[in-house]
Formats: structure tokens, sequence, C-alpha cells
């Protein structure tokens, strides 16, 4: 698989690919961190009511992002005819997916979710997970510290813009999920 920002975290697609394939996509996906970046700062601001969104990478900006992302994702009915259920309750995984362009967007809010951990804890860093193809990241970005267990800012877009669109999350629980993780990264510093 090579990179492009229509590509969905939640995939055994790594595990197929050789370890040239997967060097090629992580090189791609850092190389296109700062283009990505612009285009999505430049999304945010062409959208009325967050043209004076402050695209600093502080934590409080996320706050904005989250609730710009919610506007972007589109709601499904989870209720409709096109949406199964199995003998268990739970929504049939096939059922429905994010459009292209909403992935695209998860792919890019995910890079910028990154980047806000890297900005304001310098420890941390980008890095390609490798190891046990078991892991569910495996080949994949994650962001990783000294002290702080590999967290792949693509797939936290992901499941927030899937959660806009069944309606279980809404355009804070970004900067929550953000508030959370550097918590843990802390309390994790401190052992």
């Amino acid at each position: 698989m090579k990179f492009t920002t229509v590509y969905t975290p939640v995939t055994t697609a790594f595990a197929s690919m050789t370890k040239k394939e997967l060097s090629d996509f992580y090189g791609e996906f850092i190389l296109n961190v700062p283009y990505c970046l612009d285009e999505l700062i430049q999304a945010v601001w062409q959208t009325l009511g967050f043209d004076s969104w402050s695209a600093d990478f502080s934590p409080e900006s996320l706050d904005t992002l989250g609730e710009w992302l919610a506007t972007k994702i589109q709601k499904r009915d989870l209720n409709s005819e096109k949406v199964r259920r199995s003998t268990a309750g739970q929504v049939d995984p096939v059922a429905w997916d994010l459009t292209d362009e909403e992935k695209s967007l998860a792919v890019q809010v995910g890079m910028y979710y990154g980047e806000v951990a890297i900005r304001s804890h310098p420890s941390l860093s980008w890095m390609q997970l490798k190891g046990s193809k078991k892991l569910a990241d495996y080949g994949q970005p994650v962001i990783v510290g000294l002290s702080s267990i590999p967290t792949n800012p693509v797939r936290v877009a992901n499941a927030f813009a899937c959660g806009i669109a069944d309606g279980s999350r809404v355009g804070r629980r970004l900067r929550e999920t953000y508030d959370y993780w550097m918590k843990m990264i802390s309390d994790l510093a401190k052992n």
C-alpha cells in the first residue's frame, strides 16, 4: 500500500506489506506531514465561522479543530435499513464507513494531533511501529517517547470521526482525548 491520505488505520494491510513497502509508506507519510497540515489549516480557515482559528499547535487549538471536524463528518442514521444489526445488537462493521474525503480529513487531523503532542512535549516523536505483526498499529506512524505507550494519532482521529458519524462523539472529545493521553504520559513519567 502506498501512502495516501485516504487510508484507514483499521486494516490488516500493514501486516502483509514487505519491509520496503512499510519503509516507503512511513517515509511518504512523514514527507507529507507539512503539506497535509497546510492543506488542513487552509480548509479550516476557509470554513465560515472557523476563519480565525489559531493553528498554533497548542492543545487549546484542538478544541476548535474538533468542532470543525464535527461539521465535516456526515452523521449516519444507524437505525436505517442500510445498517444491519447482528444478533448481539452490535452494528455490522461493514454496514457503513467514512467517505474518502472524511478518511482524508481524519488522516490530516491525526497528523495535527500528533504534531500538537510533539510540539508540546519535545520528548515525543514520530516513529514507525515495528515488532509483532499482531500489534494493531504495526507498520503505522505512531507517537512515542521515553515513558509513553505508542499512540497512533491517525487511529485516534479516525475513531473520533467514526464517533461523530455514529453520534456517539462530539467535537470537544478530540481535546479530551488528548488531555487524557498527556495525563497518562505524565503519570508514567512519575513512576
